[in-house]
């Protein structure tokens, strides 16, 4: 959260680190590195675990890879060539010891897979009257990290800015490429195509996700469709960050059966590392990644190696002036969010209904930094069509395309200036939080539009 609503009625929580810097015990060079809980339980139960390495800025991906494979045979290096900041490889005991004490290493995390979080609520935080004021988003693009996009929508005619794919296959898991090319990874036009055979599963398109999510930030009124998206004149750069998994034991993980989609942490990362690259080609106003899973984290997880993983590369894009704009959760936690929303840099998004309450499934606390609607949302679906869908991923786009707006209305506010603006400008929406009287705003666009400096 780059800035936190206090709970009424009881202790404000300590003061935020500044937007874009890291907490210094995660600057300072302790030694070895942080190792992932998650991974070192895995480890016990398994002989080898897929692993994100990170490493301490300066030091050589190709060098520590290379003294991996020399390590043990029991691991392998799986990609060392998308990232100069981190890799994948398959550890073992033996080379997890030897890593513990590799001061080139900043962390060592298990590379999690993470579950798709899943009328129209433009009319609700009144981004149609922002609209029809000029501020649609023209300029500006949203990112949307997710499971790809239905390329020839008429939803989107016109303003699919580029494509990307980062979709990892692995034998173990029972994981396979979402990447049109059946590679690790894919850029340019097609490479986050959501109507690929690897999509279908019982004769139905399981890719729909980011389709819907892509429409609530970035959808433009045609004959059909329900209405606007929030900044139906931006840009949408789609990404697929998603694999598909046929290994029944995976999928029973989320409580569904397989074939099922999962998102590797690994690939989160490539996506957000291009997003950066891409930014100021651009002008990207926002992430928006409606994913995640664990928790409940009721405190901001930076220093948590079950749950940053995200971090730098949310850091490093508020620095450059984009909200990574992130899905709460639907585990209905009452005083805690999923990772990544925990991060402190993210902007955690939780759900309202149509009764402007809490969404009764949506992680919610002091955590939360806005809210928008998730309730019954129509947007578009695979197929050139439009469907309903509930849940804090829905909410999240809502923001992802309001920072657009802001983008365009105030072109010099910084990720935290927009931020505060959409929270004093909000409609204040008080529930309980683990017995806390607590209160987030539900965003507003029209008012946070209001007196803008920037010529339309």
């Amino acid at each position: 959260m780059l800035l936190t609503t206090s709970a009424l009625h009881a202790e404000a929580p300590p003061p935020p680190s500044p937007v874009g810097t890291v907490p210094p015990s995660l600057h300072a060079d302790t030694g070895g590195p942080t190792i992932s809980p998650g991974l070192v339980a895995e480890l016990q139960a398994k002989s080898r675990v897929r692993s994100i390495i990170q490493l301490k800025p300066g030091q050589s991906v190709e060098a520590v890879a290379a003294d991996i494979e020399q390590s043990s045979e029991g691991s392998r290096v799986l990609e060392k060539a998308q990232s100069p900041h981190f890799f994948v490889a398959v550890l073992d005991d033996a080379t997890l010891a030897k890593l513990k004490r590799d001061k080139r290493v900043h962390a060592v995390y298990k590379d999690e897979l993470r579950w798709p979080s899943a009328g129209t609520g433009t009319t609700v935080i009144h981004s149609d009257k922002a609209n029809q004021a000029g501020w649609t988003g023209r300029g500006t693009t949203v990112a949307v990290l997710d499971t790809g996009i239905d390329r020839d929508h008429p939803y989107f005619a016109g303003r699919i800015a580029d494509e990307a794919c980062f979709s990892s296959s692995d034998a173990v898991d029972g994981t396979v490429s979402l990447c049109p090319n059946s590679q690790p990874s894919q850029t340019g036009a097609g490479s986050a195509d959501a109507e690929t055979a690897q999509c279908l599963v019982g004769g139905l398109n399981a890719c729909s996700h980011g389709t819907h999510v892509a429409g609530i930030a970035s959808g433009k009124m045609v004959a059909g469709a329900p209405a606007n998206g929030v900044a139906p004149e931006s840009r949408i750069l789609p990404i697929q960050v998603f694999s598909r998994v046929d290994n029944p034991m995976t999928c029973a993980t989320g409580g569904t059966r397989a074939p099922c989609l999962l998102s590797y942490t690994s690939d989160q990362k490539l996506a957000l590392e291009y997003v950066a690259r891409m930014v100021r080609m651009y002008n990207i106003a926002s992430v928006n990644m409606s994913l995640g899973g664990g928790g409940p984290y009721t405190s901001a997880c930076d220093t948590d190696a079950s749950a940053a993983a995200v971090k730098p590369e949310f850091d490093t894009l508020v620095s450059l002036g984009v909200a990574p704009v992130v899905a709460a959760g639907n585990n209905g936690f009452t005083n805690g969010l999923s990772a990544p929303a925990c991060i402190s840099t993210a902007v955690a998004v939780g759900a309202t209904d149509s009764s402007d309450a809490l969404a009764s499934f949506t992680n919610r606390g002091s955590l939360l930094d806005l809210l928008a609607p998730g309730v019954a949302i129509t947007s578009a679906v695979t197929g050139d069509a439009y469907g309903d869908k509930s849940g804090t991923s829905m909410a999240a786009p809502h923001v992802a395309g309001m920072f657009a707006l802001m983008k365009q209305a105030f072109p010099d506010f910084t990720v935290e200036q927009s931020l505060q603006r959409l929270q004093g400008t909000g409609r204040s929406i008080q529930y309980d939080a683990g017995g806390t009287l607590t209160a987030t705003p539900r965003i507003d666009a029209e008012r946070a539009t209001a007196d803008a400096r920037a010529t339309v």
